[in-house]
């Protein structure tokens, strides 16, 4: 027999499954969707069985490979590990072999090269099953302001183009997009298409966000470099944006309306780049842009029908990251911010408490700084020091124990988070990536 299908709970179940699976950061399946960060952007990797402990000299390197300019992310998925690059003038995507580093196709995406904030293509790509979409630097004629990056969806298999476009819509730099569904979420670069989304198959253009009111600068606004974060609050999914210079927006990921503003206490001299970070019905930023520093917690709380952010915890000395996005474990917030014990700008790597934004310790010393980077993975944090070293410690509440660490000798300049699949930790530095062997057993082929 053959039931009817209740419409309002069928919505309300898929709301709860979405919630789950972006609380429990569950990961993709094999040729599945994968992305740099998780669709609610929780800088954790679901990885288990990793080595808790290194010897002096490191862990197991696997191979380096010389790869061009760039910060966009190394991704893993099916077998093959994807990034961007810039070379010979040009701005390509690569695809690795991840057991070997051995280049297995090089596409040429745009014939300019980047010189904005740093050398090379910074955003990172998105894999969803065969295919793997990438966003060069572009803008107009050097006007760093008015940025038209392009977009691409590619073939996974071959580097083989399925469909581009950089006219109907184009991307801002440094935000990486999104999927949700057959949707492709995309970060714009103007008032007119400030929020685009896309079939993600096709490339044709669902609904675009306006926002001419747009009160945060004078001139016409354009998405920051955080990227973009999914969230479903009291069954209403949205699309979180940071915009630069000093605002914030939640847009429906069903229809592209603007169902919020929120701006920060202190506007940042530039767009933020962490990515906001949505757990259940709060969203913690941070940020630290001189004169900006903070780590802000909000409630987004349901009033007459509307979501409403409301300041949770804030604090202009804990969790003021410039790059990274903070890691949040079992209550616990991973970041960097200032020593809370003097008047002096002393930085240090922290752990706070999600919900009092009390510190629970901080570990202060020449190592740490506001503009380093880390990701966390089966209890372990995974974090990049002033002199470019790879650092093992606990994750833990109860205190700073360091396990392990690596010079893996090569400039990373602005850095870019380490990422970690199938037993392998990329490291992506200035023009060459190292990857690591961070499991007990052999990293599969």
């Amino acid at each position: 027999m053959i039931y009817p299908i209740n419409k309002p709970v069928l919505r309300q179940l898929l709301g709860v499954l979405i919630l789950l699976a972006v609380a429990s950061n569950a990961p993709a399946a094999d040729n599945g969707y994968v992305r740099f960060l998780p669709n609610d952007g929780n800088n954790v990797y679901p990885a288990t069985s990793l080595l808790r402990q290194w010897p002096a000299q490191g862990p197991k390197e696997l191979w380096r490979a010389a790869v061009g300019e760039g910060k966009s992310a190394v991704i893993e998925a099916g077998g093959r590990a994807f990034t961007a690059a810039q070379a010979d003038g040009k701005q390509w995507a690569l695809c690795l072999d991840p057991a070997t580093g051995q280049t297995l196709w090089k596409t040429m995406l745009v014939t300019n090269e980047n010189h904005h904030n740093v050398v090379g293509p910074v955003t990172s790509p998105v894999v969803d099953g065969d295919r793997v979409y990438f966003i060069p630097y572009k803008n107009d004629n050097g006007n760093i302001y008015k940025i038209i990056c392009p977009v691409f969806c590619l073939r996974a298999s071959d580097g083989g183009v399925a469909w581009s476009e950089g006219e109907k819509f184009v991307s801002t730099e440094g935000s990486t997009p999104l999927i949700h569904g057959n949707t492709l979420y995309i970060s714009g670069s103007s008032s007119n298409a400030i929020l685009a989304a896309v079939n993600k198959m096709t490339g044709d253009l669902l609904w675009k966000t306006t926002e001419p009111n747009y009160t945060g600068q004078n001139r016409d606004p354009y998405g920051a470099g955080a990227s973009l974060t999914y969230q479903v609050v009291a069954n209403i999914p949205q699309v979180i944006i940071s915009i630069y210079r000093n605002d914030n927006m939640g847009v429906n990921a069903d229809t592209g309306a603007i169902l919020w503003h929120w701006q920060f206490p202190t506007p940042a001299s530039s767009g933020m780049v962490p990515t906001p970070v949505a757990i259940g019905s709060r969203v913690f930023f941070s940020g630290f842009q001189a004169p900006a520093s903070f780590g802000i917690c909000l409630d987004m709380e349901m009033k007459d029908g509307k979501i409403e952010p409301v300041i949770h915890t804030q604090s202009t000395r804990l969790q003021c990251n410039a790059y990274h996005t903070v890691s949040i474990v079992n209550g616990a917030v991973y970041g960097f911010g200032v020593d809370t014990n003097g008047a002096a700008l002393q930085e240090a790597l922290q752990c706070t408490d999600l919900d009092s934004g009390a510190l629970l310790w901080e570990q202060t010393g020449p190592d740490w700084t506001r503009k380093s980077n880390l990701t966390i993975a089966d209890g372990l944090i995974f974090a990049l020091t002033k002199k470019d070293e790879l650092v093992l410690a606990e994750a833990s509440k109860t205190g700073y124990k360091e396990l392990g660490r690596v010079n893996p000798g090569i400039p990373l300049g602005i850095q870019q988070q380490p990422t970690i699949f199938n037993g392998r930790l990329y490291l992506r530095g200035n023009s060459t990536v190292v990857c690591y062997q961070v499991a007990a057993a052999s990293p599969a082929n």
